[in-house]
């Protein structure tokens, strides 16, 4: 087991219910993200009324996942859209198609 150096406990309400959550993150960040997840739930239960609350957090858990799988994507894709752009530039000052930009600002340089 490991053992938390200065673990902070924080009283949060999620769908009716108080929990203590203790955890070495601030107060603030444990309560945010209680609240994060307490929102979730209860747009789970506005749109599914009769829903029971083990179902409701079954959802709420899937609604964030799918959350948290699509920032990974974007993610994702803005990398890789990043590490092309970067060889496509790297290829064009190979190529001479952008100048000699360390020259010139090497020249730049000297005469100052």
């Amino acid at each position: 087991m490991i053992s938390v150096p200065n673990p902070n406990k924080v009283k949060v309400t999620i769908l009716g219910q108080v929990y203590t959550i203790e955890g070495d993150a601030s107060s603030d960040y444990i309560a945010k993200v209680a609240d994060y997840v307490n929102g979730k739930m209860e747009d789970v239960a506005k749109s599914i009324p009769h829903a029971t609350p083990v179902q409701i957090a079954i959802l709420a858990a899937l609604n964030i996942a799918d959350e948290l799988f699509q920032m990974k994507e974007s993610e994702y894709m803005a990398t890789d859209e990043i590490r092309e752009k970067t060889n496509m530039l790297i290829s064009m000052l190979d190529e001479g198609l952008i100048g000699d930009v360390f020259s010139v600002s090497g020249k730049h340089r000297q005469h100052l």
